[in-house]
């Protein structure tokens, strides 16, 4: 039983789509972000350091509490004792 049929060989393409990352969307998201958070600290006035203008007022009523007197004194030092050998 001889076979001598001819070896059939074929490539065979399959196209899914552009085969492209994500990546680009992704740092085109994060440059876009970050122009538009400088654009607001530009144009809202934050870099121009106009501290002259600050005018803040806390008042904020605290609750009194009172601790007893706590005295605590730390253990002394040994002195260092000078030994010299002859």
């Amino acid at each position: 039983m001889d076979d001598e049929r001819p070896i059939e060989r074929e490539t065979t393409i399959v196209q899914t789509g552009n085969g492209g990352g994500g990546s680009g969307v992704i740092i085109a998201i994060v440059f876009l972000f970050l122009v538009g958070a400088i654009a607001f600290f530009f144009f809202g006035g934050y870099f121009e350091g106009e501290t002259d203008k600050v005018d803040v007022s806390v008042n904020v009523v605290t609750p009194k509490i009172d601790l007893p007197d706590i005295r605590i004194e730390p253990p002394q030092q040994a002195q260092p004792t000078n030994a010299t050998t002859n």
